[in-house]
């Protein structure tokens, strides 16, 4: 037979409970919008040939730059190609973008800061001087400039993002892991004599990692921009790969006749980045240990 519970524990398990129900009930608004976005972008990713009504690269020289229709609810291009079809085909290379940019920059990043943030030393003054150096140039100039020299593509595109992006992400956790090493419960597992892996990765870690995914999400948005912008300038993706970017730039010559080959596209990054740019709004409620 166990015994009872004293009223103040029994209290408090209660307490808990409530919290928690309290916490799952209040999902944001902002995560449940950016979520319902990006998941609809993520299927026509992973699924384009079952939600696009044509095949994106097959030309139709019956329909050249016919107007949006009920047959072609974008229009189509110079080469009677379905935008809606083709739309939806670069939603697979512009998430790709938005992941492989910025995922080596995430790993990167994270372990440099969280190290140079704990130990500090000279390496910490190193640190700030290339931070300096970073920031002394735009970001889209210098990733331009690396492209130029290693040659248009995707490939190209990604090293040359990971190569200067990591120092943000490195630069974030580095302040991040500054603040929660001066917490009691740091001071504690050094007293406890926990290993230097077990106070980074255990400790540190999991609390400085909140405002990294955050900026996470805000980076994808913005990697996709980076890489529809270098579609435009013919650095990233290259023709005939459907890409948004690309597809803006097919349109351009055409904007004065056909406006949808540009505007459809364009549409589609902007949607795209508020998805994650909510995401990661709804991401940092969440995560808010105030809140």
């Amino acid at each position: 037979m166990s015994a009872a519970l004293p009223e103040d524990a029994a209290g408090e398990i209660s307490g808990r409970k409530r919290t928690r129900r309290l916490r799952l009930t209040r999902v944001p608004a902002p995560l449940l919008a950016g979520v319902v976005v990006v998941s609809f972008f993520l299927l026509c990713a992973i699924a384009p040939e079952a939600i696009a009504p044509y095949d994106p690269i097959a030309f139709d020289y019956t329909a050249l730059l016919s107007p949006p229709s009920l047959a072609h609810p974008f229009g189509t291009d110079q080469f009677g190609r379905d935008i809606l079809s083709r739309t939806i085909a670069a939603s697979t290379i512009d998430l790709q973008i938005a992941i492989f940019a910025t995922i080596a920059p995430l790993v990167i990043g994270t372990l440099v800061g969280l190290f140079i943030g704990y130990y500090g030393g000279w390496a910490d003054i190193l640190f700030g001087r290339l931070v300096d150096l970073v920031v002394t140039f735009p970001f889209l100039v210098i990733v331009i400039a690396i492209v130029a020299v290693l040659g248009p593509g995707l490939f190209n595109m990604y090293v040359a993002v990971s190569v200067i992006g990591w120092v943000f992400y490195a630069r974030l956790t580095r302040g991040e892991v500054m603040v929660l090493q001066q917490y009691d419960y740091v001071a504690a597992a050094k007293v406890l004599g926990y290993s230097q892996a077990r106070i980074l990765f255990r400790h540190i870690l999991p609390n400085a990692a909140r405002p990294v995914l955050v900026y996470w999400m805000t980076d994808m948005a913005l990697a996709i921009l980076l890489g529809s912008s270098l579609g435009y300038l013919g650095l990233g993706a290259q023709p005939p790969t459907a890409e948004w970017g690309v597809l803006i730039a097919d349109g351009k010559n055409f904007f004065s006749q056909a406006w949808w080959i540009t505007v459809f596209p364009g549409f589609a990054i902007v949607l795209c980045g508020i998805g994650f740019s909510l995401l990661g709004d709804g991401l940092a409620d969440l995560l808010d240990v105030k809140r």
